[in-house]
């Protein structure tokens, strides 16, 4: 529950992220995902205890769950477009020579094996050994805000030496293995190449 929010302010965030959702409609060659895709994302937001593709479609009006895991598993959209699309969002609105890059991991728990990247590694969640994804993040920090503009999902080594599981999991045969460091030092490259401005 958020105190001190009026009602227009309400309206006015509804109206820009109809608006942010709706300027990337480009990203995808049918209208069906377009509108799955704003659903999705307002799922996101949204203050739903759990976060999946049940709880996200039962918000929107889906009836069975198909629609979010073919817009996440099926449709064709590049998510390096929608990447640079977001970075782009955030640089137009909250853009300083002041701000900062910061560089962090995260974690997700997982129970199976066949989610890419997932291994028994250390999660920064539970501080401890478990069989987890590992996604390094930069994030944009300035006195306005602070939002996340790029990322790169860690494969482990017994991932990138196992061409069979890479092919399974739809892994583009090119990636090869990186340490987070050299991760976190492909998107600083990339996010200079972009002209970002930071200090």
């Amino acid at each position: 529950m958020m105190l001190g929010v009026t009602a227009e302010q309400i309206a006015g965030w509804d109206a820009e992220l109809t608006t942010l959702t709706g300027s990337l409609g480009y990203l995808f060659n049918r209208p069906e995902p377009r509108v799955v895709f704003a659903q999705f994302i307002e799922g996101l937001l949204a203050e739903l205890p759990k976060k999946n593709g049940w709880t996200l479609s039962e918000r929107a009006g889906h009836v069975p769950a198909d629609r979010m895991q073919r817009l996440l598993n099926g449709s064709v959209w590049d998510a390096d477009r929608l990447r640079d699309a977001v970075r782009a969002y955030v640089i137009t609105h909250l853009g300083d020579q002041d701000a900062s890059l910061v560089i962090d991991d995260t974690q997700a728990q997982k129970k199976g094996t066949k989610s890419v990247g997932v291994a028994f590694q250390h999660c920064g969640l539970t501080g401890d050994v478990r069989n987890c994804q590992t996604m390094v993040m930069l994030t944009y920090a300035t006195a306005a805000g602070h939002a996340f503009i790029d990322r790169r999902l860690y494969l482990p080594e017994e991932w990138t030496k196992d061409r069979r599981r890479y092919r399974e999991a739809g892994v583009p045969d090119e990636i090869a293995f990186a340490t987070k460091p050299e991760l976190a030092i492909t998107m600083l490259e990339h996010a200079r190449a972009a002209d970002v401005p930071f200090s």
